[in-house]
């Protein structure tokens, strides 16, 4: 059943999905300038905020496994089809989800120093980071889809072909890759709102008020 479970993934991964649906949004940032003090404020924010996200991730993979560890106890091939899907996606989230935490932390303390040391060098180096973040966000969520779609697939054959075990499979990898494409969704809007601002930084102004003005 695992290489069951491991085939219809490899297979998922290879899917397609419309990129038009998840074209990034290139229009330029409207808005007043950012001044040292607002930026370091919305960039501790930001990364606060991916850092709570990969601690999200890690309990719901742990839950994930944990859930899939029972149903795999039980009898039945629908219960032992959704269970691996379950063990097997929730243990690569977890393993993900700490390196991305780790990743997160070093990010915070080097930014944060970057900006203090210098604002200019800053802005290059974050700019250039931060949207290559948004940008890897579109992939994450294109194969998210196409997880979710194979998922729908794997299902659809269970039930044509009435395999409970490629019914469980398909339920529990649709319903985790969907999951997880909610979850990056609302990622991806956090890292493009900061990215505008880190556009709008102006590294001579040490902070401005809602007016504009010093």
């Amino acid at each position: 059943m695992l290489r069951r479970a491991l085939a219809v993934l490899a297979f998922m991964g290879a899917a397609a999905t419309p990129a038009a649906v998840l074209a990034d949004d290139a229009s330029a940032p409207a808005g007043p300038p950012v001044g040292r003090l607002e930026i370091g404020d919305e960039m501790r924010a930001y990364y606060n905020s991916e850092r709570d996200t990969a601690i999200l991730f890690t309990g719901l993979g742990f839950a994930s496994a944990g859930a899939g560890t029972a149903l795999v106890s039980r009898e039945g091939d629908f219960a032992h089809g959704l269970g691996w899907s379950m063990i097997t996606v929730g243990g690569i989230e977890v393993l993900v989800a700490i390196f991305y935490g780790l990743q997160v932390s070093w990010e915070i303390d080097h930014f944060g120093k970057a900006l203090a040391a210098d604002p200019a060098a800053f802005k290059v180096e974050e700019s250039t980071h931060i949207h290559g973040t948004t940008s890897r966000f579109t992939w994450y969520r294109a194969g998210e889809l196409a997880v979710a779609a194979g998922g729908a697939g794997a299902a659809i054959y269970g039930f044509a072909a009435k395999d409970d075990v490629w019914k469980g499979i398909g339920i529990g990898v649709a319903a985790e890759a969907l999951a997880f494409f909610v979850i990056d969704s609302f990622g991806q809007s956090r890292a493009r709102d900061y990215e505008k601002k880190v556009i709008r930084f102006e590294p001579s102004v040490a902070s401005m008020s809602l007016s504009g003005t010093f």
